[in-house]
């Protein structure tokens, strides 16, 4: 490659780099577990955006929440006591994004401990 073309073309390889940055972030799973956070809210909200790319329903990422909650405070919760917490959250009526950052949050402050 020339001199004179990465001097023409700056705007190109910048999309091109962003592409292919955009492409890896995707397709490469991302193993949260091994990292020190110093942040603790940019890791809640990597985390969150990671959940959210996943797709989730409304009423799954509610049952996923109820299900943290009672393993938590029961250890062996039944379905009975699942469904019921995540109707609660159901009706408490957050946001979708507020469900992935609550899901996130959930999951790293219970790995810090």
């Amino acid at each position: 490659m020339s001199s004179s073309n990465i001097v023409e073309d700056p705007k190109r390889r910048i999309k091109e780099w962003l592409d292919q940055l955009k492409e890896f972030r995707l397709s490469t799973p991302f193993d949260f577990k091994d990292r020190t956070v110093v942040d603790p809210e940019s890791h809640i909200k990597e985390v969150a955006f990671y959940l959210a790319l996943e797709k989730h329903t409304y009423n799954d990422l509610c049952w996923k929440l109820a299900e943290k909650i009672q393993k938590k405070a029961l250890s062996t919760p039944n379905i009975e006591e699942i469904r019921e917490k995540a109707e609660e959250i159901f009706n408490i009526s957050k946001t979708y994004d507020e469900l992935c950052w609550l899901n996130a949050e959930f999951d790293i402050l219970t790995n810090n401990e």
